[in-house]
C-alpha cells in the first residue's frame, strides 16, 4: 500500500490510497472455500477419488474385460506367429492372407503363446495396461493452460478415460494386442510432440507401423509445429524408414505380401459404406488405398495447422467411415483421439468430444437398428472431422498483469 500527498490533501481530508491486487488471490480464496469441508464436502471425496483417478479406471477396465470376454482372433495370431518363425518364414503373410497384421505383432504373440491359454490371458492383461499408459499420456500431453489447474485435468481424465477403457477392454477381448500397441504408441507420440521430442515419437510410430500397417496414418504427428519444411519432415521420415526397414525383409522374399495385405473384411450391416449402396460384390480393391491416404492426408492438414491434438481423432474417424467392418474394438481408437482433443486442444473441465463420442457409438446392444447405428457412425465420424479441421487452435493464456485500483478514502 503506498499513500499520495498532494496539495490541499490535509485540508480535504483526501487520501488516495493505490492497491494492487494481484489475479491469484481470488483464486486463493476460492480455493479455500471449496476446500472448507462445511461448505461444500462433495468437493473433497471428488477430490480424493480424482487422485486415484487410474485405480478406479483400472477397475472399470477388469470389469469391462471379464463382461465381454471373448477371445477373438489371438489363436490366428499365434499360429500365424509359429508359422513365421517356423516353415513359413517371410511367405508367413502370403500363406495367412487373413492375418492383417504386422511381423512384430506376430513376434509378440508367438511369445505370449508360452503362457497359459496359449497367451490369451496375457494378452488381455497387457492390452489393459496398455489403455491405462494411453490415457496417461494423453493426460500429461494435456494444454499448457491446463498445467495451472492439474485438479481440473484430473477430473477430465477421470471422465472421459472411464469410457476409453470401456472401450479398450474389446481390444482384448478380440485379441487385438497389434492395435492397442498401435493406439498406445501414437498417445505417446503426441506426449513427445508436447515435449518437442518428435524422434521419440518417429521411433513409437515406426515400430507402429510394424506392428500394423495401418500406423501409417498416424506419422505426420511427429511433425515438428514450427521451423523450416526440411526440420519438420525429418521426424515423419525416421518414422516411414524405421517401418520400412522392419517390412523390408518379407517384402523382398515374397513381393506377393502387399497384395495378401487387402482387407478381407466383409461389409457389415451398420457400416457407413452400406448406406451408400456398397455390397461385397461391390467394393472396389482401390478402398484401403483410398482409405490410408485420405486419413494421412487429413492427418498432416491438421498437424500442418498446429492442432497436434486432433491428429489421433481426425485419422481414426476417417478410417472407421470409410471401413467395411464395424468391430466394436475399432471404437477405442476414435475415444482415445477425442479424449486427446478434449485435453490437449481445450480447457472445458468436462471432456464434450469424448462424451458426444460416447452417445453417437452406442454398441448394439443398445441400438438394436443396424441403419440407425450407421448414421450415427456417420455423424460421429463427420462432426469428427468437422470439428478437427474447422476449428482454430486454441492460444496458450499469458499471465495478465497485476490490475491498479486506485481508491479514495475521505
Amino acid at each position: 500500500m503506498s499513500r499520495a500527498f498532494g496539495p490541499g490533501s490535509f485540508a480535504s481530508g483526501h487520501i488516495r490510497v493505490r492497491v494492487e491486487r494481484m489475479h491469484q488471490n481470488d483464486a486463493v480464496t476460492e480455493q479455500a472455500v471449496s476446500e472448507h469441508p462445511a461448505t461444500a464436502p462433495w468437493r473433497t471425496v471428488l477430490a480424493r477419488i480424482t487422485r486415484l483417478r487410474y485405480v478406479v479406471l483400472s477397475m472399470v477396465a477388469l470389469a469391462a474385460g471379464i463382461v465381454g470376454g471373448g477371445r477373438g482372433d489371438w489363436n490366428v495370431f499365434v499360429d500365424a506367429g509359429r508359422d513365421m518363425l517356423g516353415a513359413g518364414g517371410l511367405s508367413v503373410f502370403v500363406r495367412h492372407p487373413d492375418v492383417q497384421t504386422g511381423p512384430l505383432s506376430l513376434l509378440l504373440a508367438r511369445v505370449l503363446s508360452i503362457t497359459p491359454r496359449n497367451g490369451f490371458v496375457a494378452c488381455a492383461v497387457l492390452c489393459a495396461v496398455l489403455g491405462l499408459v494411453a490415457v496417461r499420456c494423453v493426460e500429461l500431453a494435456r494444454h499448457p493452460d491446463r498445467d495451472h489447474d492439474p485438479q481440473g485435468s484430473e477430473l477430465t481424465t477421470l471422465i472421459g478415460g472411464i469410457v476409453v477403457v470401456f472401450w479398450w477392454a474389446k481390444l482384448g477381448g478380440y485379441g487385438h494386442l497389434d492395435d492397442a500397441l498401435v493406439l498406445a504408441a501414437a498417445a505417446g507420440a503426441l506426449l513427445s510432440v508436447r515435449r518437442s521430442r518428435t524422434v521419440v515419437g518417429a521411433v513409437l510410430l515406426g515400430l507402429a507401423i510394424a506392428t500394423k500397417p495401418w500406423a501409417v496414418i498416424l506419422v505426420p504427428l511427429t511433425m515438428g509445429g514450427i521451423g523450416p519444411l526440411r526440420q519438420r519432415l525429418r521426424s515423419p521420415i525416421i518414422a516411414v524408414c524405421i517401418g520400412a526397414l522392419l517390412w523390408l525383409p518379407f517384402l523382398v522374399a515374397e513381393p506377393k505380401t502387399l497384395q495378401s495385405m487387402r482387407p478381407t473384411v466383409n461389409i457389415a450391416p451398420d457400416s457407413v459404406l452400406q448406406l451408400f449402396g456398397v455390397t461385397n460384390d461391390s467394393i472396389p480393391q482401390w478402398l484401403r488405398t483410398a482409405q490410408l491416404l485420405g486419413a494421412l492426408l487429413l492427418a498432416t492438414l491438421v498437424m500442418w495447422r498446429g492442432r497436434p491434438g486432433g491428429v489421433i481423432l481426425v485419422a481414426i474417424a476417417c478410417r472407421m467411415m470409410t471401413d467395411p467392418g464395424t468391430w466394436s474394438y475399432y471404437t477405442a481408437g476414435f475415444m482415445l483421439g477425442a479424449l486427446a482433443w478434449d485435453l490437449y486442444e481445450t480447457r472445458s473441465l468436462m471432456p464434450r468430444t469424448t462424451l458426444v463420442a460416447a452417445v453417437l457409438l452406442l454398441p448394439p446392444w443398445i441400438v438394436h437398428s443396424a441403419d440407425v447405428r450407421a448414421v450415427m457412425r456417420l455423424t460421429a465420424c463427420l462432426g469428427a472431422i468437422a470439428l478437427v479441421t474447422l476449428s482454430r487452435p486454441a492460444p496458450v493464456a499469458v499471465a495478465k498483469p497485476a490490475e491498479s485500483v486506485s481508491v479514495t478514502v475521505t
